[in-house]
């Protein structure tokens, strides 16, 4: 849980209460209420411990998310101490020694309201992986919030819906930096602090770190072996004095690393979740075992990925992909919301194996083959589609050059891959992070700080056939140095090698397959087909499809049905799109 919202104009008490309530299906979150000449702010719990908002005579300071502290140890995790994690914040503000890209690690947002300068500070983290969103109006009222509906909704917006950015959405999985699903809100800047004072209109920002492509590594061991250390210093600072600890396992290279990261005299409980035991499945098994973890799996109903749209994009928020939930449900049924760390993978991808560079053709067909950088590639491209008019594709098309030549002034040849990384809500993926921090205490150790800063700062052909990664993972992957990767390659060798070894695994894997040994779906998540021709699907198409109207002035036939079977949107556009059907459905309530 633990979101925000905050007015500078005040506000009737309960009415903040009310908003942030909206955001969750069943179980509401305690939420305190403050009030002053300042405006007015509401705070939800934070489930983790020691980040409670704090209030001293002369300060409010809010922190969302669960950071890790640099500048002392973070034993409070463990305790009931409610306020120890924000004050230690707040004291080293006031010191004026804080460098918030040194002392705190992972995803953060920190707001410091002084009551009696009535000065706000919001203080964003490295990559915005807890954005915050704006609106102001004409007469100087500014509000911010952790959740772009709570804001839409308290800012009495909900109806201004952001035509372009719902197109952009289903066409791209996000809404371009920095618009939002609603025409007058917007995405405060990552890395950055943010001033609103009493006597101006407009905030005030200031970045205190930017991704330069500066490279400041020579030698991919050195930066492999930082990787390394950073990522152990991030987990060892977690649980130091936490003696039972969840994480989650899955048939990959990722949660591997993570597996050998994690202190091995700890109890680990892991666990993934399937359509039943699968390929998947059973290499996350014998990875656990390797690594001395409790292996469970929970298994869920094939329509599960229609069956949580409702909920987990209240929970999200729209312009974002809510099936990346992959825990909802989950998180009480296996507990996860009782651990006092629950650690992933996510990001490993996107920051270390150049998951957001193009490659050429035929490399995600054909795994086998060797990852070549895509040249000639921009994000910007004039947009074709049988679907939507011009004028809205022609808009979208500026919005993301706009953006990408904002990240070219930071970036040389990787721009295009920072395109989708900064901030972190231009990746489609982020929303798991949205959803298991607001569920359970979430870690992220690919998230830390050191891992951002090793990937912004190394060569872009490092992290392409999983050289970096491989170079600081392989110690670590020793114990399954001949289990398989559930997708046919083995972690521990390099690329060269696996060359050979995806070859015969993707040939026997299409085989098997065509003949039929190979049934039913072997991969992590759902089988969308299953799920697009599924009962629940044409229901959802049906009850929410009566809102396409709002969508009528972008699209070139306004006939709805035709929009999810004439094959002119892909299988994620149909996601997209059927889950922006649903927001303006709920907008209407």
């Amino acid at each position: 849980m633990s979101d925000f919202i905050y007015s500078k104009k005040p506000i009737s008490k309960g009415e903040l209460t009310k908003k942030i309530e909206a955001i969750y299906s069943k179980e509401k979150p305690q939420i305190k209420e403050f009030h002053g000449e300042w405006g007015s702010l509401a705070v939800s719990q934070n489930l983790y411990n020691g980040f409670q908002v704090l209030e001293t005579t002369e300060y409010i300071c809010t922190v969302i998310g669960g950071p890790i502290l640099h500048f002392q140890d973070n034993i409070f995790l463990t305790k009931d101490d409610m306020c120890t994690g924000t004050s230690s914040i707040l004291n080293r503000w006031l010191s004026g020694d804080i460098r918030w890209d040194e002392d705190l690690s992972g995803p953060f947002n920190i707001l410091i309201i002084n009551k009696v300068t009535e000065e706000i500070i919001c203080v964003t983290d490295l990559m915005s992986f807890i954005p915050v969103f704006i609106y102001q109006d004409d007469i100087g009222n500014s509000m911010l919030s952790t959740h772009v509906d709570a804001l839409a909704k308290t800012s009495r917006q909900i109806d201004r819906i952001d035509i372009v950015s719902q197109i952009d959405f289903i066409l791209h999985g996000v809404v371009t930096f920095p618009y939002t699903t609603y025409t007058n809100l917007r995405q405060l800047f990552p890395a950055s602090e943010h001033k609103i004072l009493s006597k101006l209109k407009n905030i005030q920002s200031s970045a205190y770190w930017l991704p330069s492509d500066n490279v400041r590594y020579k030698s991919i061991n050195k930066a492999a072996q930082d990787l390394r250390q950073g990522l152990q210093n991030y987990t060892e600072a977690v649980v130091k004095d936490m003696p039972h600890i969840a994480q989650f396992i899955s048939g990959g290279e990722d949660s591997r690393f993570l597996s050998a990261i994690l202190p091995q005299d700890r109890i680990r409980d892991s666990f993934v979740f399937l359509d039943f035991m699968n390929r998947e499945g059973k290499v996350a098994q014998k990875a656990a075992e390797a690594y001395g973890a409790n292996f469970n799996i929970a298994t869920r109903s094939k329509a599960h990925y229609i069956e949580i749209l409702p909920k987990c994009t209240e929970l999200v928020g729209s312009g974002f992909q809510y099936h990346h939930v992959h825990t909802f449900g989950f998180h009480k049924s296996c507990k996860l919301d009782e651990y006092p760390a629950v650690f992933g993978g996510l990001f490993s991808d996107a920051l270390l194996k150049g998951a957001r560079v193009k490659k050429v053709r035929g490399t995600s067909r054909f795994p086998f083959i060797p990852q070549i950088k895509k040249q000639n590639y921009t994000p910007d491209q004039t947009l074709k589609s049988n679907v939507f008019k011009k004028e809205v594709l022609s808009e979208i098309k500026i919005r993301r050059q706009t953006h990408l030549s904002y990240v070219k002034s930071l970036r040389g040849e990787s721009a295009e891959e920072w395109f989708e990384l900064w901030p972190s809500s231009m990746n489609m993926n982020i929303p798991n992070l949205y959803g298991n921090r607001r569920l359970f205490r979430s870690y992220e150790p690919f998230m830390s700080k050191d891992v951002v800063k090793v990937s912004a700062s190394v060569p872009q052909s490092w992290k392409l056939n999983r050289r970096l990664f491989h170079k600081a993972a392989k110690p670590m992957l020793k114990p399954t140095k001949w289990l398989l990767h559930s997708n046919g390659h083995m972690p521990y060798f390099p690329w060269y090698v696996n060359s050979f070894i995806r070859f015969i695994m993707w040939s026997t894997q299409i085989l098997g397959k065509k003949t039929g040994i190979i049934k039913g779906n072997q991969k992590s998540w759902g089988d969308w087909n299953f799920v697009m021709n599924s009962k629940e699907w044409q229901t959802a198409k049906k009850n929410y499809s009566k809102n396409v109207t709002t969508l009528e002035t972008a699209l070139v036939d306004k006939d709805v049905e035709k929009l999810f079977i004439d094959g002119n949107l892909s299988k994620s556009q149909l996601k997209n799109l059927m889950q922006v059907l649903y927001t303006l459905h709920s907008n209407r309530k």
